[in-house]
């Protein structure tokens, strides 16, 4: 809408990132309304930064509108100050690509990810112009749903939403659209009926929760008798949907600026405290040919300069090592790098860290979780402390100058021991590095999900865990290490609706009136508000951090995430004595229940002499021998099964825990467990029962695995074609930016040209060392706001090209709001751009002040005094805060050019450049709210070459409305 979208651009300088709201991206979709019958809003409930970076979000924007009928936005939260704008102004919530309001879409569908983003949701539809509650909305209100991880247990919001969706999307939501397409748009309830005989769809009206009078839940009672379970829905083969081929590529540097690309789905390692590793069950791999193609047209289409393998453990995946190298044989002269943001330490090999450190060493996070040994095989964390150290030993002599060792505390049967060894195995990492690296802990407090085996423990109180951090922080700052944590009160709500029920709804909706907005930021956070609203409506959460009784019927029951209930209390059981859960990608099954062994089952692509050949996918050993030539084995799991054969003799003659050590399969599991969970951790000191009893720890060590069969031969490896590649022609671009462009920041536009230059296939000169950068050199920055005729960029090119090649290269890939109209050839060593500036000529119009302050009369009395005054003090912002300066000998010209412009040009100088917004505003004695309003717009860069007299601008003032100095002795 071009109303909305010209009302929504008077309020942004007014707010903080303004350049979040405008959108105008590449790889934005935009289309025909004649064609549209159906509009979709994808709706992520935080600010742009963290939406944009979901690659779910990514994939379903790109399928939707693979649709002809189907125009599928973006919508996401507003932060504090944009959300006021937009009540102060009456303004609805609106779509990032084209301007639509919230609530005229016909379906929104909410990405729930984390359970502190629930009043960011009830903040989106009430500034979006949609009920709150389901039961209030009409037929021509927009059907709300919502996907995601939370959508496994969404009963503390299941009365604001329609409908949910468990498990894959990718299929399911193109069931969806039909079925509402198919609505005759009466009757809602009728939608509601059809959505429900959805695979995978869950709607809440169609279930009605009764209590005991103790508080706890006696039944989700279902109100269809042929609607009593819903099952998740199961994408069996994710080579079946067709990969993201048209990634939105922001113009604001967001946190996962990449291309992410998931390589597979699902984990099956059994993490007892993961709620992905058992809700995404089974496992399935992706075809490394297909994920190698799609590699090479996403870098080709965004023109990014990283590659993020994803996966909840992507050393896992069977093909990982010939993937690496082939794509950095393909990337790595492009300076493309390749991260790997979840994996194991048993994963690592030094050949994979080899391959990614050929561009840049990426940063490492290592996830031991538990400090102990003990505790590591309770929560099934099955390798060894050696294994850990090793790994960083590894990182630390390639070259890593940092390790992030992630933690938990409040882990069921923790105790002080445990806690200090989380101390203990941080100084033994410190000191694989010569104790001169940095070692970070990062300790969260332990949530229990649902779906898991942990769902019955109990989760330790606020001051419990205040106490704990108190402990860690005490002791790690002992040594010089480096400590992170999770904000309890943070993880005390999470727990709250973790696990709660319908009844949290209320309190939710008081918490979100009286002022609640982003929970999960630390600085946003009002535990007093939640507590206030929980009192209100007389609701304990300490209620719903208690221990569950194994028999008790749980909020979620009715919601099948494919592993059984009986099958997690056996899980539980094995935990207490410290016995792992065989793997089933590579060992037997444990028939948990996510596979039926017909059409759903793990897909894996293990290479030659995998086990379970019944789970594999199609045949891949050719393409990984044009990759890794002379080996015939090549998945991890066969490194680690060469090497630890190496080091204890064959697997015959070893006894691990993993494939021997089996856990009691009681036949009545409830009772012994329930006898286990009876004693919770209560104090710091609280011990384990039994731990005589523990399952020897026997596994094989593998030594950093080092698989040296590996290496092979080393002309196999391409060298990267732009390493170490002077720069040999420096071409200076001239570009301008008008619109929405001008809410980008200098390292946004930076960015943004860097993989523009790579989309146009630009031969980029590089820097070397850690982190090689293109080279490329901008002007002084211009303040965020302000329009501009003439801006200059430098590239230095490590190959040949003319001017007008670069200039029409890079003009084709540039975003909306920014063009190319110039290019020129420059010496190498010729002066920078930022020494070759002299002056700079602006517009700056009026119009938006206070008629009050825009009278002829006064703008002529502001512009006279400033002509007759010798000095003109004002302050200016600066990094370090405020500084006073005299603006009188470097304003080079001001005049009233038209009623309601002026004509400002301000020299630049080594002491001092004025910023125009700020010198206006002291000239006509402005509130910095009026500041900001101002439009100004820069219509010259003036270099020294080309000092001129200023005769280009027509003058419609008076003599008294302007004033000339003189140029050179400004300069001077």
């Amino acid at each position: 809408m071009t109303d909305l979208r010209t009302a929504y651009a008077a309020i942004l300088p007014l707010v903080s990132q303004p350049a979040r709201y405008v959108g105008g991206e590449r790889g934005t979709v935009v289309k025909d309304d004649a064609h549209v019958r159906l509009r979709f809003a994808l709706a992520f409930p935080e600010v742009y930064e963290i939406a944009q970076s979901h690659l779910g979000l990514q994939v379903l924007y790109d399928l939707l509108n693979r649709r002809d009928d189907v125009q599928a936005e973006r919508v996401y939260a507003p932060w504090g100050d944009m959300e006021a704008l937009l009540r102060q102004h009456k303004l609805p919530l609106a779509s990032l690509d084209t301007y639509t309001p919230l609530s005229e879409f016909q379906i929104v569908g909410f990405s729930l990810q984390y359970e502190l983003t629930y009043t960011n949701i009830l903040m989106m539809l009430d500034l979006g112009g949609i009920p709150l509650w389901s039961r209030d909305r009409e037929a021509h209100h927009p059907l709300v749903i919502g996907g995601g991880p939370c959508a496994f247990h969404p009963e503390p919001v299941a009365d604001f939403f329609d409908a949910f969706l468990l498990g894959d999307g990718e299929e399911a939501i193109f069931d969806i659209c039909d079925v509402y397409l198919a609505w005759d748009k009466k009757d809602r309830q009728v939608l509601l009926k059809a959505m429900s005989r959805i695979p995978g769809v869950y709607v809440p009206a169609l279930f009605e929760p009764e209590y005991e009078d103790d508080g706890t839940l006696r039944q989700t009672r279902p109100l269809d008798p042929e609607y009593t379970v819903v099952q998740k829905r199961v994408v069996r083969d994710l080579n079946s949907i067709p990969p993201l081929r048209n990634q939105v590529v922001p113009n604001v540097n967001i946190v996962h600026d990449r291309i992410a690309v998931e390589v597979m789905r699902g984990c099956v390692r059994g993490c007892r405290f993961c709620q992905a590793g058992y809700i995404y069950r089974p496992l399935r791999e992706r075809d490394p040919r297909a994920l190698q193609e799609q590699i090479e047209r996403l870098v080709e289409q965004s023109g990014y300069e990283e590659v993020s393998l994803l996966s909840l453990s992507t050393g896992d995946y069977s093909c990982i090592n010939p993937l690496i190298r082939e794509v950095m044989n393909r990337f790595s002269g492009l300076k493309v790098s390749v991260s790997l943001p979840s994996t194991r330490v048993d994963a690592l090999s030094p050949h994979i860290l080899e391959e990614i450190r050929r561009v840049r060493k990426t940063g490492f996070t290592l996830a031991p979780e538990a400090g102990s040994q003990r505790l590591r095989d309770v929560i099934q964390k099955e390798y060894k402390e050696e294994e850990l150290t090793e790994a960083a030993r590894l990182l630390f002599g390639l070259g890593w100058k940092s390790v992030k060792l992630y933690f938990m505390l409040g882990l069921p049967s923790e105790t002080e021991e445990d806690l200090l060894g989380i101390v203990d195995l941080s100084r033994k990492v410190s000191a694989a590095g010569n104790h001169r690296r940095q070692v970070t802990a990062s300790v969260s407090t332990f949530v229990p999900k649902p779906h898991t085996p942990f769902q019955w423990a109990a989760q330790v109180g606020l001051e419990e865990t205040e106490a704990r951090q108190t402990l860690l922080r005490r002791e790690l700052r002992r040594f010089r290490l480096q400590f992170k944590w999770h904000d309890a009160p943070l993880s005390f709500l999470e727990g709250v609706f973790a696990r709660g029920d319908r009844r949290l709804a209320i309190p939710l909706l008081t918490a979100y009136k009286l002022g609640c907005r982003f929970d999960g930021w630390t600085d946003q956070f009002r535990l007093e508000l939640w507590q206030q609203a929980f009192t209100e409506h007389g609701i304990d959460p300490n209620f719903y951090l208690r221990r569950r009784l194994l028999d008790e019927p749980l909020p979620w029951d009715h919601l099948d995430s494919g592993v059984s209930k009986k099958w997690l209390q056996r899980d539980l059981a094995k935990s207490f004595t410290a016995t792992l859960t065989p793997d089933c990608s590579v060992e037997r099954c444990s028939y948990c229940g996510a596979c039926d062994f017909k059409t759903v089952r793990n897909v894996t692509y293990h290479l030659n002499g995998a086990k379970v050949a019944d789970h594999r996918g199609p045949q891949v050993d050719a393409w990984a021998k044009t990759v890794l030539p002379e080996h015939d084995a090549w998945g991890t799991r066969q490194w680690q099964t060469m090497q630890k054969s190496k080091v204890q003799g064959p697997k015959s003659q070893v006894q691990g825990p993993r494939s021997k050590v089996q856990g009691p399969t009681p036949e009545s599991p409830d009772s012994e467990q329930t006898s286990v969970l009876s004693s919770p951790v209560s104090s710091l000191k609280s011990q384990v029962s039994n731990p005589q009893h523990l399952a020897p720890s026997t596994q094989p060590l593998v030594s950093g695995n080092a698989e040296s069969w590996l290496a092979g031969d080393p002309n196999t490896i391409a060298m990267s074609l732009g390493d170490k590649k002077p720069s040999v022609i420096r071409i200076r671009v001239t570009y301008s930016r008008h619109g929405e462009a001008c809410f980008l920041g200098v390292k946004e536009i930076a960015t943004m040209f860097a993989r523009a230059s790579r989309r146009a296939h630009l031969p980029m000169a590089y820097s070397q060392g850690f982190h090689p950068l293109p080279r490329m050199s901008f002007g002084p920055a211009l303040s965020v706001g302000i329009e501009s005729e003439e801006e200059f960029l430098d590239l230095e090119l490590s190959d040949m090209r003319t001017a007008e090649e670069v200039r029409d290269g890079l003009g084709s890939q540039l975003p909306r709001g920014f063009a190319v109209y110039a290019a020129e050839v420059m010496p190498l060593r010729a002066p920078s751009i930022d020494e070759s500036i002299a002056a700079y000529r602006y517009l700056v119009s009026l119009d938006a002040l206070p008629d009050a302050k825009r009278t002829p009369a006064m703008l002529a009395t502001h512009l006279s005094a400033f002509a007759m005054a010798d000095t003109f003090p004002m302050q200016k912002s600066t990094r370090t805060g405020a500084k006073a300066i005299d603006a009188k000998p470097l304003i080079a010209r001001l005049a009233l050019t038209a009623p309601l412009q002026l004509s400002l040009e301000t020299v630049k100088t080594r002491a001092a450049t004025l910023k125009p917004h700020e010198f206006v505003g002291a000239l006509l004695a402005l509130t910095p709210e009026e500041t900001k309003v101002l439009r100004v717009r820069k219509i010259q860069t003036i270099l020294h070459s080309s000092l001129i007299p200023d005769t280009d601008l027509e003058d419609t003032g008076s003599e008294a409305d302007e004033q000339h100095l003189p140029l050179e002795a400004a300069v001077d």
